[in-house]
């Protein structure tokens, strides 16, 4: 059975205990990756929030959004690209082969043009209504789909997904999801983090997923 990915990103508006505390009651083997994601957030403090949770969130890869530097600094297995970041191709003459590369689309030219680049999988969305693109409309499902058709890579959506709207996502071929507020801001995270992975687990079992 194939595995979708569960990638789950920091909100920006939490401090590192707080992520320690969910992590510390995070059963292993739920979430593939965890994205740190925060831009008010220098180098340094980065790096101690790196050094922090790899050892909490067991199973999952600890990845950097933007910040190549701390990256390399860290051997941190993967890094996340934004719109402001570095390209994939100077990210790649940069950084070691190792180095799992990811890149934030919102076409399917652009993520064609990432893949060829040299990136290892690109994330897309926003999916559905999202607290976090408030007065922007979502991109829907059948975007979602032709990116997935399209791409030479993973994709891994992302934007108003929920436990309940999952199967419908992962039905357009899509390698996998992302999860923000969803997640670490909800009123029991760790239950939440069962019940996205369970939905995961049930549409993987699912015929054309």
């Amino acid at each position: 059975m194939k595995r979708h990915e569960l990638h789950v990103i920091t909100t920006g508006r939490q401090q590192l205990a707080e992520i320690e505390a969910i992590a510390r009651q995070c059963p292993a083997g739920l979430i593939d990756a965890v994205h740190l994601r925060e831009k008010q957030r220098g180098a340094k403090e980065l790096a101690a929030w790196y050094d922090a949770l790899k050892p909490l969130f067991a199973g999952a890869d600890i990845y950097i959004n933007d910040r190549l530097d701390t990256a390399l600094a860290v051997s941190a297995p993967g890094v996340q690209l934004a719109y402001g970041s570095l390209s994939v191709k100077q990210s790649r003459r940069i950084l070691p082969a190792a180095i799992r590369i990811g890149c934030s689309v919102h076409s399917a030219a652009e993520a064609v043009e990432a893949a060829n680049d040299g990136a290892d999988y690109v994330v897309y969305g926003h999916i559905f209504d999202s607290g976090s693109k408030p007065g922007l409309p979502p991109r829907g499902i059948r975007a979602l789909a032709e990116v997935v058709e399209a791409c030479p890579v993973p994709v891994i959506a992302i934007g108003g997904i929920e436990p309940d709207n999952v199967g419908e996502v992962l039905a357009t071929g899509c390698a996998g999801i992302a999860v923000l507020s969803g997640i670490l801001l909800a009123p029991e995270p760790t239950r939440q983090l069962v019940r996205f992975r369970e939905a995961l687990e049930r549409s993987a079992r699912m015929p054309g997923t």
